[in-house]
């Protein structure tokens, strides 16, 4: 097999000068532009229609690379890697041929049919809030993978070490322990995140708070409701605006599911006129005040909030919507 060679760009000129001599452009969406060869994968943009690229090239081009194994992408995530893994036949496939080298009692492990993999990094990538991953196929190997060799992945080493991460998770045994530790921390955090629910939450109107909540789960909170809508739509929702107050450090986190939600609900800046209400209560400056994106943010930084404070944010928010 060739050597294989991954660029990560971020300059959609570079991209297109690397596929234009041959390199396998993968997930290179640059705003409303997307850079493909023939094999078209990128699931972004005018190419929405397709599925995930991690599907496509394990089910459909795998080992296609595998002679000339050269890649370009603009960044790093499971979807990509996995996809970039596939097209150069370094995983456990069916069809793989790298297993006919293998002693028997190995073979097996390089002829499992990875594709439910592909499928829950797709689902995961695409509309992952309120999924329970660890009860997908797979879902406890792909959060090892995030923690492992996703979390602030940017360079080209990393993209080499990241395609190495799946082989050494999907066919060693020696990374049991790993993928065991970081299921264990998911199904906790988890546990703990809907604990928050049932005994910190209350929802007021429109708004969802939890009152001095232990872990992160706003996953969990926003309650996705699959059969009732889109993701992009708030009635795809239980709890499209979730305000918390963290028990550790007493700040406000403010949280909706995606863009598309918080301009449904809040119009043009979603969460971010939720933030300059706030302000002008406060009596704060924009920078050194509430402030974030329009799906996320928070208090002040260094301001302890209270309880009073959460429920005048979810009056605030309510405000809003009465005026909308």
């Amino acid at each position: 097999m060739a050597r294989i060679e991954i660029v990560v760009s971020k300059n959609i000129e570079t991209v297109r000068e690397l596929a234009a001599v041959g390199y396998c452009p993968v997930e290179c969406s640059f705003g409303g532009t997307t850079v493909v060869n023939e094999l078209e994968l990128d699931h972004h943009g005018s190419m929405s229609h397709l599925e995930s690229v991690a599907i496509r090239a394990y089910r459909d081009f795998f080992a296609a690379r595998e002679e000339d194994p050269r890649f370009v992408i603009n960044h790093i995530d499971a979807d990509s890697i996995f996809a970039v893994a596939s097209l150069a036949g370094l995983l456990p496939h069916p069809q793989s041929k790298y297993a006919a080298t293998l002693p028997a009692f190995l073979q097996k492990t390089w002829q499992q049919d990875l594709l439910p993999l592909a499928e829950t990094i797709a689902i995961m990538d695409t509309d992952p809030i309120g999924r329970d991953v660890l009860g997908m196929p797979f879902g406890a190997v792909l959060i090892t993978w995030e923690a492992l060799f996703g979390a602030n992945a940017t360079d080209e080493l990393s993209a080499y070490a990241a395609v190495e991460g799946w082989r050494r998770l999907l066919t060693q045994a020696s990374t049991k322990a790993f993928i065991a530790a970081a299921e264990k921390a998911e199904a906790d955090r988890r546990a703990a995140a809907l604990a928050d629910l049932a005994e910190r939450g209350s929802k007021t109107g429109k708004a969802l708070a939890i009152c001095n909540s232990r872990v992160f789960g706003f996953a969990e909170w926003y309650d996705r409701k699959v059969e009732a809508g889109q993701p992009d739509e708030a009635k795809g929702w239980g709890n499209p605006i979730v305000v918390s107050l963290v028990e550790a450090t007493g700040a406000l986190t403010f949280g909706m599911p995606n863009k598309a939600v918080a301009e449904e609900i809040f119009g043009k800046g979603g969460l971010t006129r939720v933030f300059a209400a706030l302000n002008e209560i406060y009596q704060l400056e924009a920078g050194n005040g509430f402030g974030g994106r329009d799906t996320i943010g928070g208090s002040p930084r260094g301001r302890k909030m209270t309880e009073t404070d959460l429920a005048k944010a979810v009056e605030v928010i309510n405000g809003l919507l009465e005026q909308k």
